[in-house]
């Protein structure tokens, strides 16, 4: 996939509505509101990236624990989309259809077959792209489907608040 043909499809997803599931990321706002640290952290990984926030916290705080559980996760980085935390997709059927996703030379007349694929893979093929470039985001799927056989039937909503609650304050 060229960077171009890609930023063209995101930009034709975000624009009709197809990335983000509003429902999604309200169901994850209720669940974040519920830890007022925990929603900083969150927010603090998805804007500055997790490798500033680890650096950047301070030792012991709560945004530190989610940045450094985070970068332990193999599937840490998607958490980088708003409405992960209310992802209802298996990992092991996820990481395929974004890694199917990413693999694919896509042009503009191939977009509505995207649109078929689902929008959920769509999202977090952007988020990644955005954070890595198409390289960095191919390469990152691929590890992603080694490292995480053992989440494979998790839904990956689950296994970030999981994740996430270890590091809940008191």
């Amino acid at each position: 996939m060229t960077l171009s043909s890609c930023l063209v499809a995101s930009a034709i997803l975000s624009g009709c509505g197809f990335i983000g599931s509003d429902e999604k990321q309200q169901a994850e706002a209720l669940w974040l509101a519920k830890d007022e640290q925990l929603k900083l952290a969150v927010e603090a990984v998805r804007s500055q990236g997790i490798d500033a926030v680890i650096h950047g916290a301070e030792a012991g705080s709560v945004s530190a624990c989610v940045a450094a559980k985070l970068s332990e996760d193999p599937l840490g980085e998607l958490l980088s989309v708003e409405g992960a935390l209310a992802e209802s997709a298996q990992v092991a059927e996820l990481i395929g259809s974004v890694q199917k996703l990413l693999e694919q030379d896509v042009s503009f007349e191939q977009v509505a077959g995207l649109l078929q694929q689902g929008a959920e893979a769509a999202s977090y093929a952007k988020a990644l792209i955005e954070q890595l470039g198409v390289t960095g985001a191919i390469a990152s799927m691929q590890q992603m489907a080694l490292a995480s056989e053992q989440y494979a039937t998790q839904d990956l909503g689950g296994h970030f608040k999981q994740l996430l609650l270890e590091c809940q304050t008191q």
